[in-house]
């Protein structure tokens, strides 16, 4: 009895050690069913289009929402995730909760901006920081309004007036 137990056991490891053998020498193929496999998808909504139900949807409070449409309406949209934080309120940490729920799909075209019109918000929109803004509004207050380029360029910087000039209009604004 001892010999056949013997005999089976030497049997039955060198047909383990043979097929240990030919896995090592095999190819493999993984294969992936479409079940176990995660797709990441993108869940963000595009800042440009996204309604106000999408937006509060995506827990975004009524207030940011709002003002987040605003500036769409007002400028044409965003160009870049980082304008959230030219609207009042949204400061930096705000900023990275909100920019975890938003994309840009596509480019957008701004809209013109009405120079001697505008408000210190509207300016503040358009990229203006409060120094600029101040340039702005004691240049409009000494000579009554901004007539074109050339004297714009003299109110602001370079990078902002290259940025700018082909949206900024200097006639008043046509309802």
């Amino acid at each position: 009895m001892k010999k056949i137990l013997m005999l089976i056991l030497i049997i039955f490891s060198t047909n383990i050690f043979s097929s240990v053998k030919k896995l090592e020498t095999a190819d493999f193929k993984l294969i992936l069913s479409s079940q176990n496999m995660r797709e990441e998808k993108d869940e963000r909504i595009d800042i440009n289009k996204a309604s106000k139900v999408e937006m509060l949807g995506r827990k975004v409070t009524s207030s940011y929402v709002d003002k987040i449409i605003e500036y769409r309406e007002i400028t044409g949209g965003f160009y870049k995730l980082e304008e959230l934080k030219r609207i009042k309120g949204i400061r930096e940490a705000t900023y990275k909760k909100l920019a975890k729920l938003f994309k840009i799909e596509k480019q957008i075209e701004k809209k013109p901006l009405y120079i001697n019109s505008a408000d210190d918000d509207i300016l503040k929109y358009y990229g203006f920081s409060q120094k600029e803004i101040k340039e702005i509004r004691n240049y409009i207050q000494k000579n009554d309004r901004i007539v074109d380029n050339i004297e714009l360029k003299k109110v602001i910087n370079k990078t902002m007036y290259d940025k700018l000039k082909d949206n900024i209009r200097y006639e008043e604004k046509k309802n």
